[in-house]
């Protein structure tokens, strides 16, 4: 495909880590090389939240369309599922139920809470018990022939989400803005926690002297990146020292 794109004087296509575990895979191929062979886990990937089966169309359709090589009937079926996403995201947030509606007491019995006077769908979602075929049949019957419930499934898992690619984002902007955090010669990673034998034996052996070198080290999960950081943090923090 590069080829092509380079013969016709076009921009060359790569595929971000953001966008699909083949980008992942190319990416610590480039950057750490491979001292074993490699394994493509899901622990590689920092995004695997937004990685899923069921959205490889939204991350990967424009990029075909893009390319050429997405045709017309299949960009119209994609955009028409994309529409039925929105509005399975829309229903999530604006349907209702009331106290006043059978459906409310009954489903506060089966979540073992009181839901209040009123909640939503996308708040219902949060409680325990709840599932999408469970909350697809509250919908209204002009609801159900707006969206399909695969649809509704991949907008709910979405929502649900949701919190934890936040948290995803905001801990992979603290790694990102750490590189030059120095880790002292006589630095232990056997004492940081949850840190796997694998992880340990990986930092043992390339000894990084700052974090960003640690960052580079093959094979090292965002998680444990992110214990790593956490247990540096507190090693120099002035309480500590």
């Amino acid at each position: 495909m590069n080829a092509g794109l380079k013969a016709l004087g076009r921009p060359l296509f790569r595929l971000d880590r953001k966008e699909s575990y083949i980008g992942v895979l190319v990416d610590d191929l480039i950057r750490h090389g491979v001292d074993e062979p490699y394994r493509m886990f899901t622990s590689r990937s920092e995004y695997r939240l937004a990685l899923r089966y069921d959205n490889a169309d939204e991350r990967l359709a424009p990029h075909g369309r893009r390319l050429g090589l997405t045709g017309d009937e299949e960009w119209e079926r994609f955009n028409k599922r994309r529409a039925r996403l929105a509005a399975a995201r829309r229903i999530l947030k604006e349907h209702r139920l009331n106290r006043s509606e059978t459906q409310h007491q009954t489903l506060g019995q089966i979540a073992g809470q009181d839901l209040g006077n009123s909640i939503t769908l996308a708040e219902l979602a949060l409680r325990p018990r709840m599932n999408a075929e469970l909350l697809f049949d509250l919908l209204p019957a002009d609801a159900k022939r707006e969206v399909a419930i695969s649809d509704f499934e991949s907008a709910l898992a979405d929502h649900l989400y949701s919190g934890y690619l936040s948290s995803q984002e905001n801990t992979l902007r603290r790694l990102n803005q750490h590189d030059t955090l120095n880790i002292p010669s006589g630095f232990s990673f056997r004492n940081v926690n949850s840190l796997s034998h694998e992880m340990i034996e990986r930092l043992e052996r390339a000894r990084p002297s700052s974090f960003g070198q640690a960052r580079e080290v093959p094979g090292l999960t965002p998680a444990a990146l992110a214990n790593l950081l956490v247990q540096l943090t507190i090693a120099q923090s002035p309480t500590q020292t």
